[in-house]
């Protein structure tokens, strides 16, 4: 279903706005709201940390997150409905090596 009309994207956001007011400190991300989808966030992080702080204040259970790949660098990511909102969140990074450990 494809929105006509911004009214159709409100859910997704005041959802947005709610999470900026209450939590405040919540990393920043790129976030992607389609009228394709009016009822899906994509936010995209920085790194799996910021991955985490999103995962506890949407209240999602840790198992739900995931470690993929986006072309050819890992992500964290998780899928989930919150607050009547489909959530995409998501972090592509550069996998540690043990030689960068190294000292």
């Amino acid at each position: 279903m494809s929105a006509e009309n911004l009214g159709e994207q409100a859910a997704v956001i005041t959802c947005l706005a709610g999470l900026a007011v209450g939590h405040p400190a919540l990393p920043a991300g790129y976030f992607t709201v389609s009228r394709h989808g009016p009822g899906e966030l994509s936010v995209q992080l920085d790194g799996p940390g910021k991955v985490e702080a999103w995962r506890e204040a949407l209240g999602v259970d840790a198992g739900l997150v995931r470690v993929d790949r986006i072309g050819n660098r890992a992500s964290l990511e998780f899928d989930a409905t919150v607050y009547g909102v489909d959530f995409h969140v998501y972090a592509v990074y550069e996998q540690a090596t043990a030689e960068a450990g190294a000292a």
